[in-house]
């Protein structure tokens, strides 16, 4: 299956139009108050505040931004002369709505401490905050943009006026997107008129690239170490901090939440357990085997970002050790071959969502790297509303990645235990509760560093190896993508957790050839 007769027939190929099929549709529109734009996709909207690929902050609307010693105020100086992609202007009273209509929508967006967001003069906004928070500076580089004026949740969603570096002209589902160049966009102009998005399967993206209808398509490990010598194509590597990893049930079974799931597992809250399949795993091993060298071992959820421990890795693959810590907590091989303890035989299930080839093999190679040690993994694979509620009893493997430190908050905070997807294995330690805390309320982003890399460990305890080891994480994935050779995307920060990120430097990609 190509390319439909429709999308071909939208545009013919030029260095003006560029055809990509970077992921799946968006399913909920383009509206940032039910998540769309929110930590990526620059593309119809422009959030504040932008991240270079040092991970340092800039902005093409702000002419400047500071907040208070005690860091509860901000105050937002916007550049004048500002537009939306229909020419109508965009003043400090956009900013207060898009800030106050979040906070109060119940949308997908955490908005923090966030208080309220006040109009001073057309250029001139206040935010103030209930408590400091060092990572509020993220929503300030995260939250797109929307028109006080001509915002309608029932038909923004696909009907939106934003300020990013496009604009929409069309979009239909399940099908295509198409964008063109938004002519009062306050950043840069790349080289790319227009934009077509096609929503395609991976196999069939990758063959229409082939062909030469596509000129950017994303694809996973499996399908890249096969691109050999397609004409007129290049694959490249774009560094990125979406992880793979396993939550692990830290209370004893017999718990139930609120909508009476079952919570906690009588193998899982023994931590040498854990502590065993975290040695166990071969990470090196994963991301060549699986990944096809297309990814790099991770030791904690935020690797290879500044507020990861750069002590937290440790010698895994060393089934030795795993056996040594097993045998020593009371767990025996019993007849079968299998660890037993009080009568509790060490057999787990696996969960993971289905339709994902490289969560899929990843499973597999987990469950071959724990018989060794004496555990047994069966595997079960479904939707998310199905894991969803088999994750709080279960090993769960999950994705996770952003450029945002809230994420040790998600993952770690008894306060988010069972929040969505946030903390599912319901892990609870005052300690490292009292560091996220220590590090969320500093004024700064640059002072909470030190206390987020604590985490993992601070000398008694944490979440990595040393402590509770409530996560088993596995890799950072690199993204692939086939690419036009006139193509160049340039630098960008580290692409996140999603299908979109890689339009974060979307403003900033060129044309090479004459």
């Amino acid at each position: 299956m190509g390319l439909s007769s429709q999308a071909c027939a939208i545009e013919t190929q030029s260095k003006q139009t560029l055809r990509l099929a970077i992921g799946s549709e968006p399913t909920e529109g383009f509206d940032p108050m039910l998540g769309w734009s929110h930590g990526s996709y620059l593309l119809l909207h422009s959030p504040l505040l932008k991240q270079d690929s040092d991970l340092s902050w800039h902005s093409y609307m702000l002419e400047s931004y500071q907040h208070s010693d005690d860091g509860k105020l901000w105050i937002l100086k916007l550049k004048n002369g500002l537009k939306f992609s229909d020419g109508s202007p965009l003043t400090a009273n956009d900013i207060v709505f898009t800030y106050n209509n979040a906070a109060s929508s119940g949308g997908k967006i955490d908005m923090g401490n966030f208080d309220k967001a006040e109009f001073i003069d057309p250029l001139t906004v206040k935010i103030t905050l209930s408590s400091a928070q060092s990572t509020f500076i993220n929503i300030l580089g995260s939250l797109g943009i929307v028109s006080a004026e001509k915002y309608d949740a029932k038909k923004y969603a696909h009907h939106p006026i934003g300020a990013g570096p496009y604009r929409l002209v069309s979009f239909q589902a399940g099908q295509q997107l198409l964008v063109e160049r938004n002519p009062y966009y306050a950043g840069p102009t790349n080289d790319f008129d227009k934009m077509v998005f096609i929503f395609l399967d991976e196999d069939t993206a990758f063959a229409a690239a082939k062909s030469g209808q596509l000129d950017i398509v994303r694809l996973p490990a499996g399908i890249a170490i096969n691109v050999d010598n397609i004409k007129n194509m290049k694959l490249i590597k774009r560094q990125s901090v979406e992880n793979r990893g396993i939550s692990f049930p830290i209370p004893p079974a017999g718990e139930i939440d609120a909508n009476g799931v079952p919570i906690g597992n009588d193998i899982t809250s023994d931590v040498a357990i854990r502590r065993a399949i975290n040695y166990a795993i071969d990470r090196q091993l994963l991301s060549q085997s699986i990944l096809e060298g297309f990814a790099i071992p991770a030791y904690t959820g935020v690797e290879g970002l500044p507020w990861n421990n750069p002590h937290s890795a440790f010698q895994d693959g060393d089934i030795t050790k795993a056996n040594t810590i097993l045998e020593q907590a009371g767990w025996q091989l019993n007849k079968e071959g299998l660890r037993e303890k009080n009568s509790i035989v060490a057999k787990l299930t696996l969960w993971y969502a289905s339709g994902d080839i490289t969560r899929r093999d990843l499973a597999q190679a987990i469950r071959a790297s724990l018989k060794p040690i004496g555990i047994e993994m069966n595997l079960r694979a479904g939707s998310w509303e199905m894991v969803e509620h088999y994750m709080h009893a279960n090993p769960t493997l999950f994705g996770w990645g952003s450029l945002d430190p809230m994420e040790l908050v998600h993952n770690y905070s008894s306060k988010a235990a069972g929040v969505g997807f946030y903390n599912p294995g319901y892990y609870k330690n005052h300690y490292v509760d009292e560091i996220l805390e220590e590090a969320l309320s500093q004024a700064d982003q640059k002072t909470a560093i030190s206390l987020w890399q604590k985490v993992d460990w601070n000398g008694a305890t944490g979440t990595g190896i040393q402590g509770d080891a409530p996560w088993a994480w596995l890799v950072n994935l690199q993204h692939l993508y086939l690419l036009n050779n006139c193509v160049e995307l340039g630098k960008s920060a580290p692409e996140i957790h999603g299908s979109w990120s890689i339009l974060n430097n979307v403003d900033n990609w060129a044309w090479a050839c004459k």
